[in-house]
């Protein structure tokens, strides 16, 4: 009970100071993504913490210093995106951790197929997850961005746009929905004044909005707070508000696939404002109207955003054959086995990632004794050589 109390305080703390509520429908909060590997998006991830307790891994590891001290911490800097970059670390990393669990007294939890790929989106999510901005570094960039020219906060000043009710609205993505249905306008005002248009970059996007939260509306104790934001909405507003025509179709703006979209949320917020000039004069050339956003569709864009390419793998059946001779795997997995282990051709097709990343997991114990009492160590692995043996099993031809 108490390391379950340690895990959910931390989360608790996390979700706090980022001014996010995670409420997540539990029905349609994700759809499959359009990718060229479709898979099936958690509906919330956060489920996975329950199996990052459950299956020990907290007594080792920590999210963001809160946990064990004897394996590496995730937080939104250090996590594992893709989906063959987790079950290839832990493969590589399966020795040490084998040996912990020994020391421990303890025995390696198996997972099953939705264990693992709740676990898998888990860790993923982490990196959407901000740092928190810079209240100081807020200030000095309201100054060094021109703001304070044309808007004041903490009190009115002739002339100037009050930010005031800033405060209210603690979430950096009210902010970034904000400044993005004013763009328009903000860029004319700025051009007319020769003032340089921001760009934002890293955490500053961030620290500007915690400045402004701080600095506004001085005692306000109840606060207006944005979800964090359900992708299937925000795959329609991408479509309603016109992104797909030039991001998709027309591919007059850069093509989504080709941009790292796997960015914390005030980054991408920040990412979106940079190339809103840019983005209206090709509006205003193609005759297409400025979009604007309310209520909670910014936060619902920036997930969708954030959810559509998590990082593409490279693999081929040809290779995947290969690997399991290189690898050793056929030393077992070879057609008249005394053993009686099947071959490596009989496998069977596996219905999804999670269903192979979860078996070969659950083996690993297996595999790596196998290769011990013959004098070898594991093989190391990389994210292509699994995706090539994970072809190699589902090749079409069977």
């Amino acid at each position: 009970m108490r390391m379950r109390n340690l895990f959910i305080i931390p989360l608790v703390t996390i979700i706090s100071v980022k001014f996010f509520v995670y409420a997540f429908a539990s029905d349609n909060l994700f759809v499959q993504q359009k990718q060229s590997d479709k898979k099936e998006l958690p509906r919330n991830p956060l489920d996975g913490r329950v199996v990052f307790e459950r299956s020990n891994c907290i007594n080792c590891h920590s999210i963001n210093g809160f946990g064990g001290k004897t394996a590496p911490d995730f937080n939104s800097e250090n996590f594992l995106s893709g989906d063959f970059e987790l079950i290839t670390d832990m493969w590589n990393h399966s020795p040490k951790m084998l040996k912990m669990i020994d020391q421990l007294n303890a025995k390696q939890q198996k997972i099953s197929t939705e264990d693992f790929r709740k676990l898998r989106y888990f860790i993923a999510f982490l990196g959407y997850l901000s740092k928190n901005g810079s209240v100081s570094k807020g200030q000095d960039l309201f100054v060094q961005m021109n703001c304070a020219k044309c808007h004041s906060v903490g009190k009115s000043v002739p002339g100037k746009i009050s930010l005031d009710k800033t405060g209210y609205n603690a979430s950096p993505i009210y902010l970034a929905q904000v400044m993005w249905n004013h763009a328009a306008e903000m860029h004319k005002k700025q051009e007319t004044s020769k003032i340089t248009i921001p760009v934002f970059k890293g955490n500053e996007f961030a620290s500007l909005a915690a400045y402004l939260e701080s600095i506004s509306t001085p005692g306000k104790k109840n606060k207006n707070l944005m979800y964090p934001g359900n992708p299937v909405q925000g795959e329609k507003l991408f479509n309603s508000k016109n992104c797909a025509y030039c991001h998709l179709k027309e591919k007059i703006g850069a093509a989504l696939d080709k941009i790292n979209l796997h960015k914390s949320v005030n980054e991408i917020a920040g990412m979106m404002w940079n190339h809103s000039s840019l983005m209206e004069s090709a509006m205003w050339e193609k005759k297409i109207s400025w979009p604007s956003f309310k209520e909670s569709e910014m936060g619902n864009l920036i997930a969708y955003l954030y959810f559509y390419n998590t990082g593409q793998v490279n693999g081929s059946v040809e290779e995947g054959q290969k690997l399991l001779v290189s690898k050793g795997c056929n030393g077992c997995h070879y057609n008249g086995n005394p053993d009686k282990t099947i071959s490596a051709y009989e496998i069977r097709p596996f219905d999804n990632i999670d269903e192979f990343f979860s078996k070969l997991w659950n083996h690993i114990p297996i595999i790596e004794k196998e290769f011990y009492t013959n004098g070898k160590e594991l093989p190391k692995l990389v994210p292509e050589d699994v995706k090539s043996m994970y072809l190699y099993f589902n090749r079409s031809q069977r």
